[in-house]
């Protein structure tokens, strides 16, 4: 994908809006990589999308998906990379927690220049208890089980925090209910017949 900064414009969207659920459901984030799944996404009712990278393909998503913010998942660590992600039609995008906390927000006010929400990477709770001193608003927490969500959700407090882990099934959403405030799932998973009714009761 060429960047063509002269072409960036602000994000209008609000992704934090879009998962803010003050944990009392679980919001459910799909990861698309077609048009024709985000559509189909959209009209079952949801709310905020991701994409695992910048790309055409990202971009055509964002374009398709109207009022519902996007996030990249792909980690930024530069500016350019931060604008690539924009020029992609993102609305967030995750900036790993690093050495300090100070590093961290000198990244998310490049990332806020465009009106994206930077989310820190959190991956442990070493990283969490770094994301606690910095102005992160919201956390991408991406571990392995709900037993590793438990461990450093306490050290997060009040930060809002999008959840990935390797696999997801019905007992590990209903797990994760009432202790994150939205999960990535996959988008064949959410339109899934089987999972219509656990979809209504996560995220009425």
């Amino acid at each position: 994908m060429t960047l063509d900064i002269a072409s960036i414009v602000p994000s209008v969207r609000d992704f934090l809006q879009a998962i803010g659920t003050r944990r009392k459901r679980l919001a459910l984030v799909p990861l698309v990589e077609r048009v024709d799944e985000a559509h189909t996404l959209g009209e079952a009712g949801v709310t905020a999308f991701a994409v695992l990278s910048p790309s055409d393909g990202a971009r055509a998503v964002s374009a398709a998906i109207g009022s519902a913010p996007l996030i990249s998942l792909a980690p930024v660590a530069t500016e350019n990379e931060g604008l690539a992600a924009r020029a992609s039609g993102a609305d967030a995008v995750i900036i790993p927690i690093g050495a300090d906390a100070r590093s961290w927000d000198a990244m998310a006010q490049n990332a806020r220049l465009t009106r994206m929400t930077a989310l820190a990477g959190v991956t442990d709770p070493a990283s969490a208890a770094i994301c606690a001193k910095t102005a992160a608003k919201g956390v991408y927490l991406q571990v392995n089980s709900v037993a590793d969500v438990s461990s450093v959700m306490t050290v997060l407090g009040s930060k809002l925090v999008l959840a990935k882990l390797p696999s997801v099934d019905e007992a590990t959403l209903r797990a994760l209910r009432g202790v994150v405030d939205a999960v990535i799932v996959e988008g064949d998973l959410y339109l899934s017949t089987s999972f219509e009714s656990l979809r209504e009761e996560l995220d009425p």
